[in-house]
């Protein structure tokens, strides 16, 4: 169930930025928001095709990319490294 709850959510997220309804807040070097801007995209593409499970590696590897480029979101770089180990080694 909880699962279900959180893909409902992904999916409303995703929905309310491409409908653009939700928006990247705040000020951020624009590579930061232009791979923002492009992961969510291609989020997009899972909410409208469930038979694709995953987000291409080349827009993840932008958005790190983009991410490590810049002090003060290396914490949020950190986060999202994690969620893709344990994404990684979930059965």
């Amino acid at each position: 169930m909880e699962k279900e709850i959180k893909k409902e959510y992904f999916e409303h997220i995703v929905n309310e930025y491409i409908d653009g309804k939700a928006k990247i807040q705040g000020d951020h070097p624009e590579e930061i928001k232009t791979a923002i801007d492009t992961f969510f995209h291609a989020a997009k593409l899972i909410v409208d095709n469930p038979e694709v499970d995953t987000i291409p590696p080349e827009y993840v590897n932008k958005l790190l990319s983009a991410l490590g480029q810049h002090p003060q979101y290396h914490s949020l770089l950190l986060d999202l490294l994690g969620i893709i180990t344990q994404g990684e080694t979930r059965d």
